[in-house]
C-alpha cells in the first residue's frame, strides 16, 4: 500500500449517552458526528447512522461496503 487512505475509515466509541464517529476521507479529510447512543425513534444503531449521516446514505439504502 502507498499510505494513501483506499476508502473511508471509521473510529467508533459507542457510550452509554453519545455515540462518536470519526471518519477519515479517501482524500485524508476527517469528518466527525456524535450521535445518542438510544434514539429508536430515528434510527436503530447509532454507528451505522453515523456512517449513513457522514457518507450521505439515505435511510433503508444499502451501505456501500466497497467505499469503507
Amino acid at each position: 500500500m502507498d499510505g494513501k487512505a483506499r476508502g473511508w475509515q471509521f473510529w467508533i466509541d459507542r457510550g452509554g449517552t453519545f455515540t462518536d464517529i470519526v471518519a477519515r476521507s479517501p482524500d485524508g479529510g476527517l469528518v466527525a458526528e456524535k450521535l445518542l447512543s438510544d434514539n429508536p425513534g430515528r434510527y436503530r444503531d447509532a454507528a451505522i447512522e453515523g456512517i449513513r449521516q457522514i457518507l450521505g446514505v439515505a435511510q433503508g439504502a444499502k451501505l456501500p461496503a466497497t467505499a469503507i
